[in-house]
């Protein structure tokens, strides 16, 4: 079950499936100072709204790339004719050096081969180019933030610590410019999805049955840790 094409997360959310909406995309907008027309590849773009977003507000060239058919279908039919291609985040159906950035937002810790997620954005980049990346993490090292059991395909179970993204931005040769722990927008997020049905329990089971709660949050002992979120600016340097 893939929650991101839930209307139950989304009614609190809106179409920008991510904790803190833009704020996050505006910061890291701030200190890569693209130029105006600047092709921008959204990664996991979902329905669309931070490609809509990037062309209307930063005339920038945006296109999104997302594996779920019906969430490109609504993007397309809210936004109108915007460049939307379905394909996998491990395998991006696109040329070499095609893109000035890339935006990996709230989509790496969804899927099962990460490095080769960064591998395909450092491939379609061009040399200098800029690689916006948030999502969830586990602040505890060496735990994950999340039961591996789940029903629900989320982005807490892939979340790592902060020392294995790292690690991983570096092994996929990205300089990193900015990172940035911004975990208070995750809470404000679960404070928003408590106040709308009541408790993160009923918000589980809303979704995915009576059983969901226990197994979204049951997880090995020693092994779980908090969630936190962070935003990573990293860049492809000009001389590899």
């Amino acid at each position: 079950m893939n929650l991101y094409e839930s209307p139950v997360l989304r009614a609190v959310t809106g179409p920008v499936i991510r904790p803190g909406g833009f704020s996050l995309t505006e910061l890291a907008l701030s200190r890569s100072r693209l130029a105006a027309g600047a092709r921008v590849l959204d990664i996991g773009c979902g329905a669309a709204g931070s490609v809509n977003y990037l062309r209307q507000q930063h005339d920038l060239g945006a296109m999104g790339l997302d594996l779920s058919a019906c969430l490109l279908a609504e993007g397309l039919r809210t936004h109108g004719n915007l460049p939307l291609v379905r394909g996998r985040a491990e395998h991006l159906p696109i040329t070499d050096g095609s893109f000035d950035a890339v935006l990996c937002e709230c989509v790496l810790s969804l899927s099962s081969r990460p490095q080769t997620v960064l591998e395909e954005a450092w491939r379609i980049l061009l040399p200098g180019g800029t690689f916006i990346l948030t999502d969830v993490y586990a602040r505890k090292t060496g735990a994950s933030a999340w039961s591996s059991g789940s029903p629900i395909k989320c982005c807490l179970q892939g979340a790592v610590d902060l020392a294995t993204v790292k690690r991983r931005i570096s092994a996929a040769r990205f300089d990193v410019e900015l990172w940035e722990d911004h975990s208070l927008l995750l809470k404000q997020l679960a404070a928003h999805l408590i106040w709308t049905y009541g408790s993160l329990d009923t918000f589980w089971s809303t979704i995915a049955g009576p059983d969901a709660p226990l197994a979204m949050t049951q997880c090995g002992g020693t092994d779980c840790g908090r969630p936190g979120y962070y935003l990573l600016v990293a860049r492809k340097p000009d001389n590899r």
